[in-house]
């Protein structure tokens, strides 16, 4: 599963209700990030993504994931994972049916795809000057 993926299946609110975070009518909350005595987190549910305007932490559901836990992008794409319950196992059969397709790919028929495309490439001309 690709991170655009996950990003589309995983709500701001779903993240927010893992960690106890209660959103206003007015899609604000207090903000996790810093000491805030009123709402100042933004949540916009049509983009979920989320502004802070007391510490100006913004991001999506991964980055909020991230900062939250204090965690690696990796480990918060699993955390992400987990949220919307894909399981390892899963995982291990999505990657296995990527390597699949790149197997199945008939490299002798696009190489001469390639090579007839080179002389339109500035980059590839600068690179063989």
């Amino acid at each position: 599963m690709e991170i655009k993926q996950i990003k589309e299946q995983l709500s701001i609110e779903t993240v927010l209700t893992q960690y106890n975070i209660k959103v206003n009518k007015n899609n604000h909350c207090k903000c996790p990030f810093h000491k805030d005595n009123k709402p100042s987190l933004r949540i916009y549910p049509e983009t979920n993504t989320y502004t802070c305007f007391g510490c100006d932490k913004t991001g999506d559901t991964i980055q909020f994931i991230q900062d939250f836990e204090k965690c690696t992008k990796r480990e918060a794409i699993n955390k992400a994972k987990s949220l919307i319950g894909i399981t390892n196992d899963e995982l291990k059969i999505m990657n296995t049916s990527k390597i699949e397709k790149a197997e199945a790919i008939n490299y002798t028929e696009l190489f001469p795809k390639f090579k007839q495309s080179l002389h339109r490439s500035k980059k590839a001309i600068a690179y063989f000057q």
